[in-house]
């Protein structure tokens, strides 16, 4: 059915309910592409989401709701002020920044350290399918994704691992939730 939001699976009803348990008002949604999750996000009560990404025409393909506001912009440089949100939710944006070097995986860990406030969380899911070398996106290790929040978030909970479909290939990923370390 065209304009229907898709199923939600195990693990992202999960990774609603931590956020819902901190009773956000504002979810960065990073690395949103086409918003595929982004309205999934709004089904939290009173909360109003900030969905990033790089990709102006991924961005342009989302779909509008009026409490989603899109922004093309760089998740290791958010145009927002210090401890603006209280959550942030990624698909996919870990193994994508950590493609060549872990050095933008760190800047994110950094950067949503700066934006997110003391008391929020950060859930993240990231390609954890060690079977196929091919994939242009790597990926990640826990030692890697650790190293990434060392110093920055401390890890709270492996919400679970799911299995997909993507370009017509079965993928494992796995959802994890941090909360930042107070800066200072």
């Amino acid at each position: 059915m065209p304009g229907a939001e898709p199923p939600l699976t195990e693990v992202m009803q999960r990774a609603l309910t931590v956020l819902w348990a901190l009773g956000p008002k504002i979810v960065l949604d990073l690395g949103c592409g086409p918003g595929r999750e982004t309205l999934a996000l709004t089904a939290l009560p009173g909360v109003r989401v900030v969905a990033v990404d790089t990709d102006r025409e991924a961005l342009a393909a989302a779909p509008a709701h009026r409490n989603v506001l899109y922004v093309k912009a760089d998740a290791t440089r958010l145009p927002l002020a210090s401890d603006a949100a209280q959550a942030a939710y990624s698909f996919g944006l870990l193994q994508a920044l950590g493609r060549s070097s872990d050095a933008p995986t760190r800047d994110l860990m950094q950067e949503l350290q700066r934006v997110i406030d003391a008391s929020g969380v950060a859930v993240m899911g990231t390609l954890a399918d060690f079977r196929r070398s091919e994939r242009p996106d790597r990926s990640l290790t826990g030692a890697e994704v650790s190293k990434a929040l060392r110093g920055r978030f401390v890890l709270q909970e492996l919400i679970g691992l799911i299995d997909l479909e993507h370009d017509g290939q079965r993928c494992r990923y796995w959802y994890i939730a941090a909360t930042p370390i107070a800066d200072g």
